[in-house]
């Protein structure tokens, strides 16, 4: 958090009322505001970067509010990573990388999962980025649900590599990445927002669905995307430099050409911002590497039960991508996420007379329409008992 040098607000000034001083003009900003009410503003003194990071301030419940709100640290080296090592995957032997090393009290380093399952042709692709972007951004497409997220955030979580992960959406501004003005004890300073801190400091920036964004915010990132400062205008025009661990991923169910079908109110995005990434398409895992998934995440199911939940996953997959005439069309794909939750509540329901038929209404049915309800009812029915599969 940085001062800022010109505002600064008395403890014995007080905000006056709307009803005192009229509506806020349009357009004001807090000097305007405090000009227009008649509030005295004063030079705020320099704050040395010890008495940002050591200073407390009480509010009135006693409470002690670091001025250092948002905790952030830079790395205090770096190392040479071994892949197949760290991950655990002897594909990935040979494949080192260098990283940073954070103290390991860093807020934004995430605790590995024990029961998480790689993709390791997406993860050899992903490490690739991570030890050496070539003044790129990564771009992650691929249907809902099939770990585009979360392998980023696993992946960092191994490497002790801290992450920031936000999702945008139709609203979505660039100064809420930035940072914004905000009073603290009668005195206005700035809080960085999350690419500042992500460039400043060396953190791995996740930006979810970006293809929801508005592609004119968007394209305001794109000195960002270059390797370039970012001008802080809103904080005197500070100078941010781009850490050499910073490392931008942005996500989304499209490749930024927008969708008329599943995913609506994705937008068609920029060339130029698009031509600013490099591109790793994603998909759902193999049939092999879902069923070891599943006994990760229930060990104690029986494993007939969960290779069936997998085939009744693939084939829902497949009549929704790839659709027989005469044959029922899925219009949502049963993802890996959903297939985790039906594995997950047919453990828990164990006390329904068919814990699995129970669990699958919970987990995906239930938002389907009558006629894809019954398939996949069917399909279910089908493939647990060994039937030919008949939609």
């Amino acid at each position: 958090m940085t001062r800022v040098p010109q505002l600064c607000l008395r403890p014995e000034t007080v905000m006056p009322s709307e009803k005192a001083c009229g509506p806020e003009p349009s357009g004001f900003g807090m000097r305007a505001k405090a000009l227009f009410c008649g509030m005295r503003i004063i030079p705020c003194r320099a704050v040395t970067l010890k008495e940002k990071n050591m200073r407390k301030l009480s509010d009135k419940t006693g409470t002690e509010v670091s001025e250092n709100v948002t905790r952030d640290e830079f790395p205090v080296s770096v190392r040479k990573a071994d892949a197949g090592a760290e991950f655990g995957i002897h594909e990935l032997d040979g494949v080192s990388l260098e990283v940073p090393v954070f103290d390991k009290s860093c807020q934004y380093l995430a605790k590995p999962a024990s029961d998480y399952v790689f993709n390791t042709g997406l993860l050899r692709n992903l490490l690739s980025f991570l030890g050496k972007s070539s003044g790129d951004a990564l771009y992650l497409y691929g249907p809902s649900g099939c770990g585009k997220t979360s392998m980023v955030i696993q992946a960092a979580a191994v490497l002790k590599w801290p992450t920031v992960s936000l999702t945008v959406n139709g609203r979505f501004e660039l100064a809420d990445l930035i940072g914004h003005p905000t009073i603290v004890k009668n005195e206005l300073v700035f809080v960085h927002g999350a690419l500042a801190r992500a460039m400043k400091y060396g953190y791995v920036l996740i930006l979810n669905e970006i293809d929801l964004a508005d592609a004119a915010e968007l394209s305001g990132l794109n000195d960002v995307l270059e390797g370039r400062n970012l001008v802080v205008i809103q904080n005197n025009g500070e100078v941010i430099k781009p850490h050499p661990s910073f490392r931008l991923v942005v996500t989304a169910n499209t490749c930024g050409r927008g969708s008329r079908g599943t995913y609506h109110g994705t937008q068609l995005l920029n060339a130029a911002f698009l031509d600013r990434f490099r591109f790793i398409g994603c998909d759902y895992m193999s049939s092999e590497e879902e069923l070891k998934l599943l006994k990760k995440v229930v060990p104690d199911a029986d494993e007939g039960l969960l290779s069936g939940m997998v085939k009744v996953a693939s084939e829902i997959r497949k009549s929704h991508l790839d659709p027989v005439p005469n044959h029922v069309y899925m219009s949502v794909p049963m993802s890996t996420r959903a297939l985790v939750r039906w594995a997950k509540l047919t453990a828990e329901y164990s006390y329904e007379s068919d814990p699995a038929d129970a669990a699958l209404v919970h987990a995906f049915t239930g938002r389907l329409s009558e006629e894809e309800r019954a398939y996949v009812t069917r399909l279910k029915f089908d493939i647990m008992t060994g039937d030919t599969v008949n939609p």
